[in-house]
């Protein structure tokens, strides 16, 4: 609300009978700024400015006559006012201004509102300022120099300028500065020649003085999330740094002076613009961890094969379309981030890291791999060959595969899992073939007798083999989009099974033994072509998510009372589903239900309106359980 809205508020009512109107006193003095006279004529009021003042008057009031007073006003200047005029006491909202007197008498009325001083500030109530703000830095850095504290920090304390005075703090050797303000630092800053950990990150900062070359102890510099276009060149001057932060930045290059850093052992440029990297990076070889990921690289030096102490090498979201050999002689890689670039093919001197666990590839163009790198990375325990270009499965038979635990081959065009292919890969437990080609399953599905979760949809799958029943670890199966028309009786052995996904295939029935499965908590068998659920669902008392939406039922048995646990039930598109079972009203942890596009002839138009919740109620109150 501007000022004078707020005046009217308070002074309405106590000059109801002045007939003011009250305005955006911009709209006031634009408006008076167009004419050539200082007043302003508003529905039968009067606008004068005055110095500071608005005086307001009612030229329609009785014995008042605008002919005879052009201006309509009083002036400003009148004297005390009589008895029978009446005052306003209350203070004005403006904070500095006023309210003048009205008149009681016929002649006009007026209000005189005294406008604030100028360049004056003014709250609608207590201000609550956060500390930070008052931080007072000067008083902060006297307090450190003064007790020669070694540690200060001062992050998230809204600072814009650091004061001269920190060229005194030449003992600090921690100095906290992240998330303020700051868009640069001070030349003092190369006094503080003790400094060890310089903590920048989350400022404005858009470069750094070149006194900072003074800091030849500061060991730790973190510059993350500021503005800088490059690296400052006084940052490879700092010999004695070990970790260098400059994550999320704006930075399109790196130097060759990069290589001057000798003693570095982490380097995270990562979410930058960076294109290729120096060769100059291959002096760096006290590197362990190196971290690239989220820029714009198209290329990696051969010399980053020099880097020989590396153990985390990340180079994923970028462009890279090859990487070269020598980034086999990492041999003490146990982590080589590769994920979502341009690469059709990776070196064969990758089977040198006899200490990676972790192979993943995802989101590039790979369609093979070269012979026996798998069976080389002999402490490989998950692979992840998601979203490339495979056609089939890498060559190097079952010794590949022996410690891994996870293999995640989704998305690519494989149309067959070779048999006999995990005869030796004893512990794996999860196998992602999602979005493939697979029309079958190898005749050896039976003995993955220790898989846990088992992914199989969308691909083309027309049957499930007897033999699933031996997946007795089996917790997880998706089936969803294939093409399959009936499931195997001997599913209901699947005793440790917790969801079962059958979306989207064409399924005419579920089988009875679908009851065994007691640990069953989740169970989707929406798009299929399903008349009819057995009524041995009523055995799955762990079901809390039951989706049946968009099949042919025609009813829904009465058992349904006994899933005490259902929370989710989707029986949406149904078109023949013309009644719901009374019992449904017993599912009492019944939390959604959908029932749209389902003719539910049963029920009263006025109730399915209403929502699920009233049909439920409908249904208790019309079977026999109203009372309970």
């Amino acid at each position: 609300m501007s000022r004078i809205a707020s005046v009217s508020v308070g002074i309405l009512n106590s000059y109801a009978s002045v007939g003011i109107r009250m305005y955006d006193r911009r709209s006031f003095i634009d408006a008076s700024r167009t004419l050539s006279t200082p007043h302003v004529f508003v529905s039968g009021l009067t606008m004068s400015v005055d110095g500071d003042n608005i005086i307001l008057c009612n030229t329609e009031a009785k014995g008042a006559s605008t002919a005879a007073n052009p201006a309509g006003c009083s002036d400003s200047s009148s004297p005390v006012p009589q008895p029978h005029e009446k005052r306003n006491s209350s203070i004005s909202p403006f904070g500095g201004g006023g309210v003048g007197y009205v008149s009681d008498v016929g002649r006009p009325k007026t209000v005189t509102v005294s406008l604030p001083e100028k360049n004056k500030q003014y709250t609608t109530g207590k201000k609550n300022r956060p500390v930070q703000a008052e931080l007072d830095v000067n008083k902060e850095f006297l307090k450190c120099r003064d007790n020669g504290s070694e540690r200060l920090d001062l992050s998230k304390s809204s600072i814009s300028v650091i004061p001269p005075i920190v060229r005194e703090l030449t003992h600090l050797k921690e100095l906290y500065l992240y998330q303020n303000k700051l868009t640069t630092l001070p030349v003092e800053f190369g006094c503080l020649v003790n400094l060890c950990t310089l903590a920048l990150s989350e400022n404005s900062l858009t470069c750094l003085p070149s006194s900072l070359v003074n800091l030849s102890k500061l060991r730790v510099l973190d510059l993350r999330h500021n503005k800088l276009h490059e690296i400052p060149d006084v940052v490879y001057k700092l010999k004695s740094l070990t970790t260098l932060y400059l994550r999320f930045n704006r930075i399109r290059c790196v130097g060759e002076e990069i290589g001057n850093l000798t003693n570095l052992t982490m380097l995270s440029l990562r979410e930058n613009r960076i294109k290729e990297l120096p060769r100059g990076i291959g002096n760096v070889k006290s590197l362990l961890n190196m971290d690239v990921s989220h820029n714009q690289l198209e290329r990696v030096p051969a010399e980053i094969g020099q880097c020989v102490n590396l153990l985390s090498l990340d180079l994923q979201h970028n462009d890279l379309v090859d990487i070269p050999d020598s980034i086999g002689n990492l041999w003490q890689l146990t982590r080589l981030g590769l994920r979502y670039n341009r690469l059709k093919s990776v070196p064969a001197s990758l089977g040198r890291y006899a200490l990676m666990d972790e192979f993943n590839v995802e989101g590039n163009a790979i369609s093979s791999l070269p012979d026996g790198l798998l069976a080389s990375l002999t402490a490989l325990e998950s692979l992840t060959l998601s979203r490339n270009a495979f056609t089939a499965y890498p060559s190097g038979g079952p010794a590949q595969f022996i410690n891994v635990s996870s293999i995640n081959m989704e998305h690519n065009r494989i149309d067959k899992i070779p048999y006999g292919i995990f005869s030796r890969a004893k512990n794996l437990t999860k196998l992602n073939m999602k979005d493939n080609l697979l029309s079958s399953l190898p005749l050896d599905v039976g003995t993955w007798v220790n898989m846990v979760e088992l992914n199989l949809g969308t691909n083309q799958l027309t049957k499930i083999p007897e033999d699933i029943q031996n997946l007795h670890s089996l917790e997880v199966l998706i089936l969803s989009y294939n093409l399959l028309k009936k499931l195997p009786s001997s599913i209901g052995n699947l005793r440790k099974l917790r969801v079962l996904e059958l979306e989207a295939n064409r399924l005419e029935s579920l089988p009875s033994e679908i009851g065994f499965l007691r640990d069953l908590q989740r169970l989707l068998v929406a798009s299929n072509q399903l008349t009819a659920l057995p009524r041995a669902i009523g055995h799955l008392t762990s079901l809390t998510y039951l989706n049946v939406a968009e099949n042919s039922l025609t009813y829904i048995p009465e058992e349904i009372s006994t899933l005490e646990n259902l929370e989710s039930l989707y029986l949406n598109d149904n078109p023949n589903l013309h009644s719901l079972p009374f019992e449904l009203a017993l599912c009492t942890n019944l939390q959604i239900m959908n029932i749209e596009n389902c003719p539910l002839s049963q029920v009263p138009p006025e109730i399915l309106a209403a929502g699920s919740s009233l049909v439920i109620q409908y249904l208790k109150m019309q079977g026999p359980y109203r009372a309970m």
